[in-house]
C-alpha cells in the first residue's frame, strides 16, 4: 500500500489551487478562489478553495475535502488511483503496491497491455505492410507531426500478429481480452486480434492513458463495419469518454469554450487548422457524462456536426444533454463541406471564423428554419411556429424565452397572446419540460426542508472567526444552547473561551493549533470559506448589523422551539393529570412567550 510519506510528498510538491485548475476555472474571492462546482449544475459560484489550508468546499452541493478527495470524486477513482494521478503530477514514484495481486494490479495490467499495444501499431504504421494506409493518410492531408500527436497506426491483416507479440511480453490471454485488444477463438483454445487491417486511433481517457481503440476499415470492398472500437471493459467505458480531452483541455479552459464534433478525423482536421480546444464523440451518441467531463473544463460548446440528417439529429441530442446540464450552447455553421474536417482542409481560416461566429441554439433555430420554410404559406408559418417553439422551450430562463416569443411573433406576424398559448400548450405536453419541473419541484422542497437553524449557526459562526472583534458583544446575546449542532456549539464554547482568557482579537495563531485537532480543522476551514464568500464586501457597521440579526433570528428559532416542546409537555400532563407538571409547563410556556414577543418587537 502506498505510505503516508507518499501522501506528504505530493502535498509538499503539489499545490491545490494548481490541482483543481486542471479540472476547473477558478477565480480571486478575497483571500480564496472560487468557481463553478463540477458536482453539480448552479449558475452562481458556491464551490470555493482556501489555498493556505489546501482544502476546498461546496455550499451547494456540501461536498469538500483535499486534493485527493476532489481527484477521487471528479476521476471516479478509489484513493489509490488518485494518488497515482497525483504522483505522476509532481514527479513522485510511488513506493510498490502490495504483492498479492489484486484488482488495482490487474487495471495497471491493462493500461500497460494498451500502452504497449499502441507502440506496436504505431510502429507497423511504418512498415511496408501499411503502405495503403499511409497513402490514405497523405490523401486525407494528415501530416507527420498529427501522426505522433494523435498516436495514429496501423493493425497488421495477420490473424493474430498483436497477440503474439503481447503474450511473448508476458501478457496472459486473460489481460488481452479485458483490454479489448484480443478476442477468444471460437475454433479452439486461444486468441486471435480484435482489430486486423484497420487504421488505429488511440482512444485516452483525461489523464492521457491509452485505454481503447477505435479503428478505420481502408479496404472499401470490406463487408465488415468501417468504424469499431474497443469493447466495454473494466478500463474502456465509451458513455464516459471524449475523444482528444486529455490534450484539448487546457485549450478549452484558455479559450473558454469546447468545439464539439463528430469523429476521429474532424479532430485531426481541425488541430492543424489551428483548433486546439476540440473535442469529439468518436461516433457514440453523446451522452450526459460526457457532457459532465466537458463541463470541467468551460461553460459553453460550439457544436459542428455533420451537415446531413445524421449529423443534425446527433446536434439535437447534443443541445438538448448540454442545455440540460447549464452550458451555454451554440451552433456552428459550416462555411464549405459536409464535416469539420473537409471544411479545415480547403477553408481553415473560414472555419475558424464560423466558430468565432457561432449562434446561440435559439438564434441559430431562427436563422434556419427562416430559410428553409415559406412563412407566408398557411403550411409554412404553421411549421415555422412548431419548430421555434420547440427550440425556444429548450431554453432554461424565462427572461430569454420572453425575449424569443416577441422576436417569433414579430417574424411570423401573428398575434402575441396566440403565440404565447400555443407555446404553453407544448410545454406542457412535452416530457422533457415535464421532467425539469419535476426536478426543480424536487429541489425547492428539499431548500424547504433544510434546517435553517443550523444555516444561520454556520453563517454566524463564519462570521465570528473572520471578525473576532465582536466576541464580547456577542456572547451576551447569543446563549450556545441556540446553535443545533454540537460541532458548533462546541466550537463556539472555544471561542468563548479563549477570548475570555486571552482578550485579544488576535486568534488565528489560536486557529492553527484548534484546526490541527481532528475535530475541528475541517469545520473551521469551511466556516472561513463560506465567511469569505459571504462576507467579503462588507465593512465593519454591516458586519456588526448582521451578527446581531443572525443573533436575533437563532434566539427566536430557539424560542419557538422551546415552545413547541412545551406545548407538547403540556399536553401530556393534561393527559396525565398530573396537576403539578401542568402548571410548571404552563409557567415556563408564558415566560417563554413573553421573551419572544420582546424579542421580535
Amino acid at each position: 500500500m502506498p505510505t503516508q510519506d507518499n501522501v506528504q510528498q505530493i502535498k509538499a510538491r503539489l499545490d491545490i489551487v494548481d490541482v483543481l485548475s486542471d479540472y476547473m476555472q477558478l477565480k480571486p474571492a478575497g483571500q480564496n478562489l472560487k468557481g463553478l462546482c463540477p458536482f453539480h449544475n448552479e449558475k452562481s459560484p458556491s464551490f470555493m478553495v482556501n489555498k493556505e489550508r489546501q482544502m476546498w468546499h461546496c455550499f451547494g452541493c456540501n461536498s469538500g475535502g483535499d486534493m485527493f478527495a476532489f481527484v477521487e470524486k471528479i476521476e471516479g477513482v478509489d484513493f489509490s488511483e488518485a494518488l497515482e494521478i497525483l504522483a505522476r503530477k509532481a514527479g513522485i514514484v510511488l513506493q510498490r503496491y502490495e504483492a498479492v495481486p489484486g484488482e488495482r494490479n490487474q487495471r495497471l495490467r491493462l493500461f500497460k497491455a494498451l500502452e504497449e499495444a499502441q507502440k506496436f501499431y504505431s510502429s507497423y504504421l511504418q512498415s511496408p505492410a501499411a503502405i495503403s494506409v499511409r497513402q490514405y493518410l497523405s490523401t486525407r492531408q494528415v501530416n507527420q507531426d498529427s501522426l505522433t500527436i494523435f498516436g495514429l497506426g496501423y493493425a497488421p491483416r495477420e490473424w493474430d500478429k498483436l497477440t503474439i507479440h503481447l503474450r511473448n511480453q508476458g501478457f496472459s490471454f486473460n489481460e488481452l481480452t479485458q483490454a479489448g485488444l484480443s478476442q477468444v477463438s471460437s475454433r479452439g483454445p486461444g486468441s486471435y486480434d480484435r482489430f486486423r487491417d484497420r487504421l488505429m486511433f488511440p482512444i485516452s481517457d483525461v489523464q492521457g492513458r491509452v485505454i481503447g481503440f477505435g479503428g478505420r476499415v481502408l479496404n472499401t470492398a470490406a463487408t465488415e463495419a468501417k468504424y469499431i472500437n474497443s469493447p466495454q471493459g473494466p478500463v474502456y467505458n465509451k458513455s464516459l469518454v471524449v475523444y482528444n480531452l486529455d490534450r484539448a483541455k487546457q485549450y478549452i479552459r484558455e479559450a473558454g469554450y469546447a468545439v464539439l464534433v463528430e469523429g476521429y478525423m474532424d479532430i485531426i482536421g481541425s488541430w492543424q487548422a489551428g483548433i486546439k480546444n476540440v473535442v469529439a464523440t468518436s461516433g457514440t451518441a453523446l451522452t450526459t457524462e460526457q457532457i459532465k467531463l466537458i463541463k470541467r473544463y468551460c461553460t459553453e460548446i460550439r457544436l459542428a456536426f455533420d451537415a446531413d440528417l445524421a449529423g443534425r439529429s446527433a446536434a439535437e441530442r447534443g443541445i438538448d444533454l448540454a442545455v440540460a446540464a447549464g452550458l451555454e450552447v451554440k451552433v456552428i455553421t459550416l462555411p464549405y463541406g459536409k464535416d469539420p474536417d473537409e471544411c479545415a482542409k480547403h477553408d481553415p481560416a473560414g472555419l475558424r471564423q464560423a466558430i468565432e461566429q457561432a449562434l446561440p441554439i435559439v438564434d441559430h433555430a431562427f436563422k434556419t428554419v427562416l430559410k428553409e420554410v415559406d412563412i407566408n404559406s398557411r403550411q409554412g408559418n404553421k411549421l415555422a411556429s412548431d419548430k421555434l417553439l420547440t427550440a425556444i422551450a429548450k431554453l432554461p430562463d424565462p427572461v430569454e424565452q420572453d425575449y424569443y416569443l416577441r422576436q417569433l411573433s414579430r417574424e411570423l406576424r401573428a398575434d402575441e397572446s396566440a403565440v404565447r398559448q400555443k407555446f404553453v400548450r407544448l410545454i406542457n405536453r412535452t416530457p422533457i419540460q415535464a421532467a425539469t419541473s419535476v426536478v426543480a419541484k424536487s429541489v425547492v422542497e428539499k431548500k424547504d426542508n433544510d434546517d435553517r437553524a443550523v444555516q444561520l449557526s454556520r453563517r454566524l459562526l463564519g462570521l465570528v472567526l473572520k471578525f473576532p472583534v465582536y466576541l464580547k458583544d456577542l456572547q451576551v446575546s447569543l446563549l450556545p444552547s441556540y446553535l443545533v449542532a454540537d460541532d458548533l456549539i462546541s466550537l463556539y464554547n472555544q471561542l468563548v473561551i479563549y477570548y475570555n482568557s486571552n482578550q485579544t482579537d488576535e486568534i488565528n495563531s489560536w486557529l492553527d493549533e484548534l484546526s490541527a485537532e481532528p475535530s475541528f480543522g475541517q469545520l473551521i476551514g469551511i466556516l472561513q470559506l463560506q465567511a469569505e464568500r459571504d462576507f467579503i464586501d462588507m465593512d465593519l457597521a454591516q458586519v456588526q448589523a448582521e451578527l446581531l440579526d443572525l443573533a436575533k433570528q437563532l434566539k427566536v428559532l430557539y424560542l419557538n422551539s422551546e415552545l413547541k416542546r412545551l406545548s407538547q409537555n403540556i399536553r401530556l400532563a393534561e393527559l396525565a393529570g398530573n396537576q403539578t407538571e401542568l402548571e410548571e409547563a404552563l409557567a415556563s410556556f408564558t415566560q417563554i412567550s413573553q421573551e419572544l414577543t420582546a424579542v421580535q418587537q
